[in-house]
């Protein structure tokens, strides 16, 4: 079975261009002060991003290259596509940030990770049954050996994950019904 070549054409237009639009709410965010690694609004924000440039590929594909016409396989070839590329440039991107733009950033995240989970640190203790001081202790180590690659692959796979979710909706909400 052949693919249609218009699939690649227009999932890596999206692809780059919804991956440039998270550079760009990462930097807007970082600049603001807001710490978009840690931040509920820009994981929504990422979340819309994702979905709408999934959304608009499909759409685009479906309409001007497929005669109206969708299946179900189209959509998801085009969305994987999509939120690939989306979390393929956003995770070069941050691999640059964290290394040359802001190289000590890996220091401040480590820090601020560890000063968030000492905030929350009666709240876990309360759930660990042996030995809590022990176990508080490992999670602090955790955390100072994490290194540039896992914050890079933690990125990219978030992104992932969220177009795994947002694309089979979109796939099925766009495809149209087999005579």
């Amino acid at each position: 079975m052949k693919l249609n070549p218009n699939i690649r054409k227009v999932a890596v237009k999206y692809g780059l261009a919804g991956g440039l639009m998270s550079v760009l709410a990462f930097a807007v965010f970082y600049a603001l002060g807001h710490q978009p690694w840690r931040n509920l609004i820009s994981f929504i924000l990422d979340a819309v991003i994702i979905g709408m440039f999934c959304f608009l590929a499909i759409r685009e594909f479906k309409v001007s290259y497929n005669g109206s016409e969708l299946r179900f396989y189209h959509g998801m070839t085009i969305g994987f596509i999509v939120y690939l590329l989306i979390g393929f440039v956003f995770s070069l991107f941050f691999a640059g940030f964290i290394n040359w733009i802001v190289p000590d950033f890996l220091a401040e995240y480590i820090q601020i990770a560890i000063e968030d989970l000492n905030l929350r640190k009666d709240m876990l203790l309360e759930q660990v049954d042996e030995n809590p001081e022990a176990f508080f202790q490992e999670q602090v180590e955790g955390i100072r050996q994490i290194t540039r690659s896992q914050l890079v692959l933690d990125v990219f796979l978030k992104r992932v994950l969220i177009g795994l979710f947002v694309t089979p909706v979109i796939s099925v909400a766009l495809r149209t019904n087999q005579r």
